[in-house]
């Protein structure tokens, strides 16, 4: 993806950057506002406050503000290693979030990658800015538990695979219904089966709502799925999968856009609204399956006629 500069001047490189750099950590953050990495740029390279970063990345393009050579305040520790040495990455529209913010996580994810080859970074040297002085930032990933599945898809960009898991996008509309957790150390996982990874452990008195369920699993939202155990899960809502399981799959794996353009709807069927446009080639994580429709997230479906689905 083309960075594109517009570099602050040097006379402020005693404000912005005062010290040269050879970049060691990538770190990146939430813009907690939604405008547009042209005008984050703009603002930041413009005014007179020592707070600065590298890249601003929104949901069309990548723009620089300040050389990759020289540092940026932009992590709040200081002298230390984060605004020493480590180039700050500003995700855009992380305020309102929505479809143009996820767009800009993934444009963010591959920026990340090429700048890990430029430098020679190791994907274990990406980090959160909370990770450096404790801020919650970047505030919406954080928030919305998909750290790990950034990180995921900065290595498969890295890895230039063409397998790149897209954002997980919570869902924004009617659940089936709420879990309430009885028990303690209960495994939250990264798909409906033990044989995903544990992404945290859920506590007695905590409670969740249930998006769908996959083979006795419920769906916390994206990527989360516990089992629903009735001797440490109370589960009040809809009694039958929401998803009927095709003889074929379970909608669970990664579909590709087979269609020219493809209308992705808020739910099952042609009835149902259109959310968007997708196209032919790309790629999404799908949760789940119903009547011939797979579910990529939340409440977008897209028709199984057009697409190819792989577990």
């Amino acid at each position: 993806m083309e960075i594109r500069k517009k570099l602050v001047d040097p006379s402020k490189y005693c404000i912005k950057c005062p010290y040269t750099m050879n970049p060691e950590f990538i770190t990146v953050h939430n813009t907690y506002n939604d405008a547009t990495a042209e005008n984050e740029v703009a603002y930041m390279i413009r005014n007179d406050n020592q707070v600065s970063f590298h890249i601003a990345v929104d949901d069309k393009e990548a723009v620089q503000g300040i050389p990759l050579e020289r540092n940026a305040w932009h992590t709040g520790d200081g002298n230390g290693n984060g605004n020493r040495k480590s180039i700050g990455v500003e995700i855009c529209y992380s305020l309102s979030g929505g479809d143009r913010y996820y767009k800009a996580e993934d444009n963010a994810a591959i920026v990340v990658a090429q700048l890990m080859k430029q430098y020679n970074i190791p994907i274990n040297k990406v980090r959160t800015h909370q990770s450096w002085s404790g801020k919650y930032c970047p505030h919406r990933m954080l928030a919305e538990g998909r750290w790990k599945n950034f990180i995921e898809r900065v290595q498969n960009a890295y890895n230039g695979d063409g397998k790149v898991t897209p954002t997980l996008i919570p869902p924004s509309t009617n659940g089936t219904g709420i879990a309430y957790i009885e028990g303690n150390g209960i495994n939250l996982r990264k798909g409906p089966g033990t044989g995903y990874g544990v992404i945290r452990q859920l506590g007695k008195g905590e409670s969740y709502e249930v998006w769908g369920q996959s083979n006795g699993w419920l769906n916390l939202g994206g990527n989360q799925w516990i089992y629903n155990d009735s001797s440490y899960i109370r589960y009040t809502g809809e009694s039958t999968p929401t998803s009927s399981q095709s003889v074929v799959n379970n909608g669970v794996g990664i579909v590709t856009i087979t269609a020219d353009v493809l209308r992705v709807r808020k739910g099952p069927g042609t009835n149902y609204d259109i959310v968007k446009n997708v196209y032919q080639g790309e790629q999404y994580q799908s949760w789940g399956y119903r009547d011939g429709w797979y579910n990529v997230g939340g409440d977008q479906w897209v028709s199984g006629e057009y697409v190819k689905f792989e577990e």
